[in-house]
């Protein structure tokens, strides 16, 4: 996955640097581009810290602000949505070159599926158009995400910094009276969580409020970070000076959490606590206003597709079946026979051999297998790919205060100043969810060849206008994830290794099956418990990653469905693209043309990849 706050990263995983574009005359597409661009990274000044922009691009300063959660400026981004794919609508494309067909084509799709997403009035609603249904819950508010965003994206190198860091963790408090206000303005309209979701939830707001203002996340990275600064002052008494003044700036963080941030976060937990004798166990969004149709403008976003609930439960129960015949075959292999798929992968779950110590040591020693594996990927992966990233990639675990509420991985994109790297962030919470059957394909999956391929070298893309790099396309970004996973199958990576296969083949087995509870969920009136007990008997995994996956599709309807579909549309181009090529097909020229335009919906891919066909075939000829 993409990073922790996964419907902020959709708009942050691609993009890419703000450096000088190539000449080209002033039209009024290219005005737009520029105005439209200002005017999101003017109103997303989290977004412009994640793409590291200058100031001028996000139309002024924005280190010593956060994003306006209010009600207010929720509507105006539904409202500003509508209006550029009206403004979109009224440009002549007709004298367009070819790079900006491109960029008005996907433009389209992306403003066409935000529009339509405009039209609810509750939920979260993101600048370029990401949606969900509930403000406060255990997954990505405010509450959760801004301790991460400000330790990994605001950097303490002087004063000014220091300061703008106190004024944007005065902000945090009222980022998260923002959203308890829409939560419960939501509620009045019979927009809330499932309660097994609301407690969640509150049982993470009470963990933040049994800890003290120094222990909270936000003052022990300032923290951290000004012990860093002074570190780096050679003469004694300008370090003395140094930590001097760094005593006040901790002490007055500790005074705004303590006196702002907290209380913001035992406000929201009494919202919680008085709202949850409302509430009900249906996950549906069905359920809700208009919900029927949220799913189905949701369904869109995610996949960039258009198929329907019931299309895509049936594409994951086709694909369902037909990884269990392949499990069964690579299960008796190793001499698993006897019991269903699941079952059988249930026991080797539970099997200790396969699990890391629960100990610091074992902790450690995950971390190096990781690291070993993606040197080996980095170090063969110029057989396979044209263009390899030059952002470095690290290797990191979870923020403790984060684990509770994270996915096992997720992938953090490199800044476009070079200062912060491509992150594989995992989750270290419970080492028996993250067992060596499965942690190879995570690797794969999570950072090399899968998102720190595709994501930094889409930031690498030299001329693409600043507002594409902007976008992400789930489809396209999960689909290229787990078909890196299923290309380190291909290229041998499993070789020895059948434990190994067996968890790709699980992975696998998982984004089939999300594309059945998604649906089951939103689409076919399946409650959580039946949610859980398909996905227990399908994949055999862990109780715990289970419910806390099921938990994630239920507060962000279709998400879950755009892995699977990616991947199935990449493999179909490759496909048609080798038929077609014959001896002329070359994997480097597939994966460059698939990797080195950016992110696209998946019919702007198709597109590509089929203008790629007849240059490589001409250049097969040639060579």
């Amino acid at each position: 996955m993409k990073p922790i706050h996964w419907i902020m990263a959709l708009a942050l995983g691609a993009v890419a640097a703000c450096g000088p574009r190539q000449a080209q005359p002033l039209s009024a597409f290219h005005g737009r581009l520029d105005d439209w661009t200002q005017e999101i990274l003017a109103d997303s000044p989290e977004l412009a810290s994640q793409a590291s922009v200058a100031e001028e691009a996000a139309g002024g300063r924005y280190d010593d602000r956060l994003d306006d959660r209010s009600a207010l400026a929720v509507e105006a981004r539904r409202g500003a949505a509508l209006r550029r794919l009206a403004e979109l609508r009224a440009l002549d494309a007709s004298d367009l070159g070819a790079e900006d067909r491109l960029s008005y084509d996907v433009l389209t799709q992306q403003f066409e599926a935000s529009a339509n997403a405009a039209r609810f009035d509750y939920g979260v609603f993101t600048p370029l158009g990401g949606v969900a249904p509930y403000v406060l819950n255990q997954l990505d508010s405010a509450f959760i995400t801004l301790p991460s965003f400000l330790d990994e994206r605001h950097p303490v190198r002087t004063p000014a910094d220091a300061e703008a860091y106190l004024r944007r963790l005065r902000a945090a408090a009222d980022a998260i009276d923002r959203e308890t206000e829409r939560a419960r303005s939501d509620a009045g309209n019979g927009v809330r969580p499932p309660g097994f979701i609301i407690d969640a939830t509150y049982a993470m707001l009470q963990d933040v409020l049994r800890q003290p203002a120094l222990a909270q996340p936000y003052v022990v990275s300032f923290r951290r970070k000004l012990d860093q600064l002074a570190a780096a002052e050679t003469d004694p008494a300008a370090r003395a000076a140094i930590e001097r003044r760094n005593l006040a700036y901790v002490a007055r963080a500790e005074a705004i959490v303590r006196d702002h941030v907290l209380p913001a976060h035992a406000r929201a937990a009494a919202f919680l606590r008085a709202d949850r004798a409302n509430a009900d166990d249906a996950p549906s969004v069905a359920r809700l206003p208009g919900g029927a149709a949220f799913y189905a403008a949701a369904l869109r976003i995610e996949t960039t597709t258009t198929l329907t609930p019931a299309q895509i439960h049936r594409i994951g129960r086709e694909r369902v079946a037909a990884l269990n015949t392949q499990l069964d075959i690579a299960l008796r292999r190793v001499g698993l026979t006897a019991g269903t798929v699941g079952e059988r992968l249930r026991q080797m779950t539970a099997d200790p051999q396969y699990a890391y110590p629960d100990t610091d040591e074992g902790r450690a020693q995950l971390i190096a297998d990781v690291e070993a594996r993606v040197n080996r990927m980095l170090e063969r992966a110029p057989q396979w790919f044209g263009r390899l990233p030059s952002a470095p990639l690290e290797v990191r675990r979870v923020p403790a205060f984060a684990e509770a509420g994270s996915p096992g991985a997720y992938y953090a994109p490199p800044s476009i100043d070079g200062r912060t790297p491509g992150i594989y962030y995992i989750n270290l919470r419970d080492l028996g969810e993250m067992t060596r059957i499965d942690l190879p394909t995570q690797d794969y999956h999570e950072a090399v060849p899968g998102h720190h391929f595709q994501t930094a070298l889409a930031q690498e893309i030299p001329d693409a206008p600043l507002l594409r790099r902007l976008m992400a396309f789930n489809a396209y970004s999960e689909g290229w994830g787990l078909y890196a996973e299923e290309l380190a199958d291909e290229l041998g990576f499993y070789d020895g290794d059948p434990i190994g296969r067996i968890g790709y083949l699980r992975w696998q087995l998982w984004r089939a099956a999300r594309l059945v509870v998604d649906t089951g969920l939103h689409a076919q009136d399946w409650s959580r418990q039946q949610a859980i007990d398909y996905l227990l008997q399908v994949t055999g995994d862990a109780p715990g990653v289970v419910a806390t996956e099921v938990d994630r599709y239920i507060v962000w309807p279709g998400q879950a469905c755009g892995y699977e579909l990616g991947r199935r549309e990449i493999a179909r181009l490759r496909e048609i693209a080798r038929n077609e090529l014959g001896p002329d097909f070359d994997l480097r020229g597939f994966h460059d043309a698939v990797l080195l335009r950016g992110e696209v919906p998946l019919p702007v891919l198709e597109r590509l990849v089929r203008e790629w066909i007849p240059r490589q075939r001409a250049s097969g000829r040639t060579g």
